[in-house]
């Protein structure tokens, strides 16, 4: 089944700290948790990023520059951007198909270990509760955090002791964390209308413009 999506980011309202009158390239942390996405961060410029993505997972199409363009999508999809004067390229779970592996903790090192760099695996659940990353350098595995509202807790690091009460608000921490890394995580939602378009609409900025990015990507695995 072939669905035409309208890739373009527009404003959403913020929920944590972000400052509304900061500009793009400074803005740092997490733009919302009100949401389900899934994310992996690659310190490297987008092309280097997406070139070993397709590698990594085979891509049967990569296409390039599709601000404000239609595609259509065929398979299991993933949006891969960069922001200007950000050094992180966004991977970005774009939906899931059965049958196809969504973008998960062993894309974050593969793809560490490949760039010699490091990469952040993130996933946010506002109907399941749940909250985590894992932090992966050349390769090598640095920290991870997994919380599940009135559930469970996970806490591990090569770098750091802490106890679930020494960060007060998880929450808080893993923003923080994003801040630390030079991360900015926005808001994106897929919004869907009865003739079959998907927009992409986040993050909390207006009129933002081709310009605002180093470039957006589209890939699918089929």
């Amino acid at each position: 089944m072939h669905l035409f999506i309208f890739i373009q980011i527009n404003a959403f309202t913020s929920f944590l700290q972000s400052d509304k009158n900061m500009v793009l390239e400074q803005k740092r942390g997490i733009e919302s948790i009100d949401l389900n996405q899934t994310f992996v961060f690659v310190k490297a410029p987008i092309e280097t990023v997406a070139s070993a993505f397709v590698r990594v997972r085979q891509a049967e199409r990569w296409e390039q520059d599709v601000y404000d363009r239609e595609i259509v999508t065929t398979g299991q999809g993933f949006i891969v951007f960069q922001f200007q004067e950000q050094t992180w390229t966004s991977i970005y779970n774009f939906g899931f198909v059965p049958g196809c592996t969504p973008l998960d903790k062993k894309d974050t090192q593969t793809l560490s270990s490949l760039l010699q760099t490091r990469t952040v695996y993130y996933r946010v659940s506002d109907t399941g509760g749940y909250i985590g990353y894992e932090l992966y350098e050349n390769g090598n595995f640095i920290e991870t955090l997994d919380f599940e509202e009135d559930i469970s807790f996970y806490f591990q690091s090569q770098n750091r002791q802490l106890q679930r009460e020494d960060m007060g608000s998880v929450y808080g921490f893993i923003y923080d964390f994003m801040v630390e890394q030079d991360i900015y995580i926005p808001a994106i939602r897929r919004v869907e209308n009865q003739q079959g378009y998907v927009r992409l609409l986040g993050p909390e900025l207006e009129n933002l413009e081709r310009s605002d990015f180093e470039r957006i990507d589209y890939l699918t695995l089929g």
